[in-house]
């Protein structure tokens, strides 16, 4: 389970307001409490008073991040393992999944006469015995000691007269146990946490035990009448007694629900803090004119409705004497980005200067060459600011930006490096904001005295959970295409119809078409991946694609040599681009109508998203291929099979990553 930081009410008990109306008065009457909750975990200190905690054990712990005992009591099971669920050895049946426990008898290390290193583990639980064996991987006998108590799951086989699990999920859940320790054991429930090296369970569950006993009880945040309100049964100590110790499935699943509210209550109250704060702030007033109405009679495409309506809400707030915090939701290709470009020019006409951060140079450069276009006529200077750019262009750039010379930059992380400095910052927008830390747009927005904020994102998120996750934004969205609902078939592609697929790609570049091959290097930084990617770059220049132009790109490449790639994908230079995810967020290619996603099953619904958004961006016929290897993964089969029914970004956002 994810690690809720319930309790954390340091995010708003530093805030020093006092409420402006009788409805808000009932918010900070959890104040005072906050504070005295705060005050007592102060007084918890570290995890050297926690009896057992030695200094060697402490060390192991600070490796998870663990260093109070307010982190430990926040250190949440990863899993439980149910012991009603738990089969004897002597009940197991041939191909049934099963989870068995029992003791470490024997641990075996051997070779095969082919080479192949053997590691079996014998336990017995008093019923039999069974074998857990894995091929090379002897190393994970270290791991095992004779006498441990274990947990083995997977497919039971009977080979060799035994009956066996190859390749088990395992977990060791103690050694030879203390009389404390067995009185834990006795629980139905047993909580498996995520630990480090040198760090054994039976010591963790001891020390959690501990912590509870000796420093849970603490004042609740929430008043009784609240709680009874919203059904929340359980005080915030026992339900974290629970969380790590349950009694009973339906006590867990309560526990669990009183913490997540109690961590979404402080959330969104500490948002609504922020919020109001920030209507407080004094800003700059924008407000649109003639010349931004000419701009946007003079673009070559007519605004859709959805845009027209977004861009009275950002004027409506530009007008403001206070800030603008506003974020753009739209799916993959709706024209957020032309609505941000109006906004940064109503800046300009206004007399100021405008920053568009993007988290790709190859982005940065699309959205660059696209700006250039669309202002040549109207004396406005553009700036483009990425790592690769020479010592002398920096120093150039940095004095021309300082001076206000340059009305819009755009660039990566760049922009928020300390030598940048502007002018007269208006309006900072932020694309793909998801990309960005909290602190990284943080310091965008520090480079003026309360700039207006615009960020954007085509992550498919519900409404109900962005307005609860940006709670300190206003949210508007962009719910129409420009060139009408987009025809995009999705076919995920069997192995034997590969050569399908790929006379598909060659009969759409035939018609000056463009294709992408995507493969999942996932790790920019991983050697091995790489290597596949670039075999696979190889067969399919020299085989599959020999009469055409193949072009490779990925996250490796400098920033010079991707521009060039682009640049020949989006002429003639390239029909077929070969490429990692880089190209994932906001390249715009129109001429591109056909994708073929390698091993799709390791992608997100998301990502795979994302990816879909780069074809039939003109509206043609387009196809997203998917070759995946979905044998004994029930979830990626649920997650492609919705992929291929969804093609709203806002629908795939309702099923399981």
């Amino acid at each position: 389970m994810k690690q809720i930081n319930t309790l954390g009410a340091k995010s708003i008990v530093d805030v020093n307001l006092t409420p402006s109306s009788e409805a808000e008065s009932s918010l900070f009457f959890y104040l005072p409490k906050a504070r005295e909750v705060q005050n007592q975990l102060r007084v918890l200190g570290d995890l050297g008073q926690l009896r057992g905690a030695v200094s060697r054990t402490r060390g192991r712990m600070s490796r998870l991040g663990l260093s109070s005992i307010l982190d430990l009591l926040l250190h949440f099971p990863r899993t439980y393992l149910d012991l009603s669920t738990i089969k004897k050895i002597s009940e197991l049946q041939v191909d049934s999944k099963v989870t068995v426990i029992g003791q470490v008898r024997t641990i075996d290390k051997r070779r095969s006469f082919s080479g192949k290193d053997i590691l079996q583990i014998v336990i017995s639980d008093g019923s039999g015995y069974l074998i857990g064996v894995w091929f090379n991987q002897n190393y994970l006998a270290d791991l095992f000691k004779v006498g441990d108590q274990v947990a083995f799951s997977g497919t039971v086989k009977f080979n060799y007269g035994s009956l066996q699990i190859v390749n088990p999920l395992y977990d060791v859940l103690d050694g030879p146990g203390t009389e404390e320790t067995d009185v834990l054991n006795t629980c139905r429930i047993i909580p498996l946490y995520p630990l480090t090296a040198g760090l054994s369970p039976r010591t963790f569950r001891k020390l959690i035990f501990r912590a509870i006993r000796e420093f849970s009880d603490f004042l609740d945040l929430l008043p009784l009448t609240f709680r009874m309100s919203q059904n929340l049964d359980l005080l915030s100590s026992e339900a974290l007694e629970q969380i790590h110790f349950p009694s009973a499935k339906n006590l867990l699943l309560i526990s669990r629900r009183r913490l997540i509210f109690e961590e979404l209550f402080l959330l969104e109250f500490a948002l609504a803090m922020k919020k109001r704060s920030a209507f407080q702030l004094p800003g700059v007033a924008l407000s649109p004119d003639r010349k931004i109405l000419e701009f946007m009679e003079g673009l070559p495409f007519r605004l859709t409705r959805a845009q027209r309506r977004v861009m009275g809400e950002i004027w409506k707030d530009l007008s403001q004497p206070h800030p603008m915090n506003r974020l753009i939701q739209g799916d993959v290709g709706s024209g957020k980005t032309i609505v941000a470009i109006i906004a940064l020019m109503t800046a300009v006409f206004n007399g100021y200067q405008g920053a568009f951060m993007v988290p790709t140079e190859i982005l940065a450069e699309q959205h660059y060459q696209r700006l250039c276009f669309l202002v040549k006529d109207w004396g406005v200077k553009v700036a483009l600011l990425t790592s690769s750019l020479t010592p002398g262009q920096r120093k150039s750039f940095y004095e021309d930006m300082a001076r206000g010379e340059i009305d819009i930059v755009i660039g990566t992380h760049a922009l928020i490096q300390e030598n940048v400095a502007f002018r007269n910052l208006a309006l900072a927008v932020i694309d793909e904001q998801h990309r960005f830390g909290v602190r990284q747009r943080g310091r965008l927005k520090d480079k003026a005295v309360f700039p207006h904020l615009l960020v954007m994102s085509a992550t498919p998120i519900p409404r109900s959970i962005s307005q609860t996750i940006y709670g300190d934004l206003e949210v508007s969205l962009i719910d129409e295409f420009p060139q009408g609902k987009r025809d995009i078939k999705t076919i995920l592609v069997e192995e034997s119809h590969r050569e399908r697929a790929y006379q598909l790609i060659k009969q759409e570049v035939d018609k000056g078409k463009k294709a992408y091959v995507i493969c999942p290097l996932i790790d920019e930084s991983d050697k091995m991946e790489l290597k596949a990617v670039l075999q696979e770059t190889e067969f399919l220049q020299n085989v599959v694609f020999k009469d055409y132009q193949v072009g490779l790109l990925h996250g490796q490449i400098n920033s010079v040599k991707k521009a060039q790639i682009m640049e020949k994908f989006r002429g003639d230079g390239v029909d077929i681009l070969i490429s990692t995810t880089v190209i994932e967020v906001g390249v715009d290619v129109p001429e591109a109508t056909v994708m073929l996603i390698e091993n799709a099953e390791r992608f997100g619904l998301a990502q795979l998203h994302q990816l879909r958004g780069r074809i039939g961006r003109k509206g043609d016929r387009s196809y997203c291929l998917l070759c995946a290897d979905l044998r004994e993964k029930e979830e990626a089969k649920k997650r492609i099979d919705a992929f291929i029914k969804i093609s709203s970004g806002t629908r795939s956002s309702k099923h399981p990553p």
